[in-house]
């Protein structure tokens, strides 16, 4: 007899361990399988079986092979070329493909498997498992359809996308802003400057780019919207007017994580504003040239009584001094008449001055600097379509002055447009200058052209005198009479080597009506 009671109690421990370990295996939320180093299936788990509905002859094929008879056809070759080349290799399986569901269904399952090899590294055994991974792809299937309905929703918008990182630098680009720039975002990639840099400095309209820039940086360190109309450079070489907008996308806490920027081709609006501009413009000028005829008539009804009453008197006065002898008494009485018609049209001259003069009530403390901005603004679209370029100058720390703001604006555009006119036919440098700093108690603003210059530089303020062969002769006359009416002065000078310059200045305090 022999005493087997410790054999006996290592087979029930060794048969309980394999019972807790069947248990852990079919409750692991996992399909289970193993196969021969040759790739006989031997042993499928429990869930592998219910989830199936599949058992272990189900997937051996007659010859040994494992069938995978669970894989959805489609998939069932690549999953077989990829099983067959890691038992002949011997490494790992990894692959996802459609698995079939005892219902008839059929869920993605992302399927791995590793060898077991013995001390000397041969394989004796391959574990495998399968893991329902469907609410995860159709998650990620969905999310996928989902950018490419976006995207093709951005590329297909009839505007230009544009995509920022928080600190401006662009990450994305619709085909319509590549198609119209001409190149992708990846070629500014490898320079000094960054991609806004870059894009605004290679883009935007010289004229525009500082004010463009500086609009920019005030949006990146606010975190306000941006919105700004300007001209920016085709693939072509043309510049067209377009209108900007950024917006800051944010997260729960606030921080800025992109911006977002969309940006409308707006060039054919631009130039029919500039087209009804115009057409206003001239009907604004038929308009008050029928008013100065009259005007003029009317002056000349209103000053040709007292005149001629004058020249009668003249007349009569010298009949009675020539008189022999001389009637000073009568004389002195017609001299008398004579001295009272002038004064009477004296007063009408007065009178009809006055109606170009605006009320002191309208004059209001304001930044040159400003009003000049303002006015560049207004004329840039002429400017364009004229090709000249208009450069500001204002020096720091211009004190305010007290002025009507519309009439300062009509003095800078009347002599502005006048530059343009005279450089109509000028080649090379085609840029007006306007500078503006402080001497002594006064502002001074300096309207600088590259035209042919000034002929007649004190008479060209007088009015009908002009040197256009369309022109009335008012417009200088009237800007002189503005500007001496805010108590300044308005002078013509010529420049070295050619053009001329207009400067006007107006006094720093309270003005006075000359």
């Amino acid at each position: 007899m022999i005493d087997i009671e410790a054999k006996k109690q290592a087979e029930d421990a060794l048969r309980k361990s394999e019972r807790q370990l069947q248990q852990l295996i079919d409750a692991v939320p996992a399909l289970i399988w193993s196969t021969t180093p040759h790739g006989t299936p031997t042993y499928v788990n429990k869930r592998f079986k219910v989830a199936t509905g599949a058992s272990l002859e189900d997937i051996t094929a007659p010859d040994g092979s494992p069938s995978l008879s669970v894989v959805h056809p489609d998939d069932r070759a690549a999953a077989i070329a990829a099983i067959t080349h890691s038992f002949r290799t011997g490494e790992p399986y990894v692959m996802i493909y459609r698995q079939l569901r005892a219902g008839g269904a059929y869920h993605w399952t992302e399927t791995r498997a590793e060898p077991l090899r013995d001390d000397a590294g041969d394989i004796i055994q391959w574990y495998g498992v399968s893991v329902d991974i469907h609410d995860l792809v159709t998650a990620q299937e969905a999310v996928k359809e989902s950018e490419r309905s976006l995207r093709q929703l951005v590329e297909t918008l009839p505007a230009m996308i544009d995509c920022a990182a928080p600190d401006g630098e662009p990450i994305y680009r619709s085909r319509q802003l590549r198609e119209f720039l001409g190149y992708n975002l990846e070629e500014l990639d490898g320079n000094e400057k960054g991609r806004l840099e870059a894009t605004l400095d290679a883009g935007v309209h010289p004229d525009d780019l500082d004010g463009v820039k500086e609009r920019y940086a005030h949006s990146l360190a606010s975190g306000e919207p941006y919105a700004r109309r300007h001209r920016l450079r085709r693939f072509d070489g043309e510049y067209r007017w377009v209108e900007t907008r950024a917006g800051a996308m944010r997260n729960a806490d606030g921080a800025i994580v992109q911006w977002n920027v969309i940006c409308l081709d707006i060039d054919a609006e631009v130039r029919t504003q500039e087209e009804l501009r115009m057409a206003q413009a001239e009907l604004a000028g038929a308009s008050q040239a029928a008013s100065l005829a009259e005007l003029s008539a009317s002056i000349a009804h209103e000053v040709n009584q007292p005149l001629a009453a004058v020249v009668a008197n003249s007349h009569a006065c010298q009949r009675w001094l020539t008189a022999d002898p001389p009637n000073l008494e009568r004389a002195r009485k017609t001299v008398e008449r004579i001295i009272r018609d002038a004064n009477g049209a004296a007063e009408v001259v007065s009178r009809i001055r006055a109606l170009f003069r605006q009320s002191l009530d309208k004059r209001n403390s304001a930044e040159l600097g400003s009003i000049i901005a303002e006015v560049r603004e207004l004329m840039s679209e002429e400017a364009v379509r004229r090709r000249i370029r208009l450069d500001i100058d204002v020096e720091s720390a211009i004190p305010p002055v007290k002025v009507d703001r519309v009439q300062i604006q009509q003095v800078l555009s009347n002599l502005i447009r006048n530059g343009m006119e005279a450089m109509e036919r000028a080649v090379g440098d085609r840029s007006i200058r306007i500078r503006l700093d402080r001497i002594e108690d006064a502002v001074r603003v300096r309207i600088s052209d590259r035209g042919p210059g000034v002929e007649f530089p004190d008479r060209v303020f007088q009015p009908f005198f002009t040197t256009k062969e369309s022109g009335m002769g008012m417009g200088l006359a009237i800007c002189r009479s503005i500007v001496e009416s805010h108590g300044g002065h308005l002078w013509a000078e010529e420049n070295e080597p050619h053009g001329a310059s207009f400067i006007f200045t107006l006094p720093i305090e309270a003005n006075r009506v000359t």
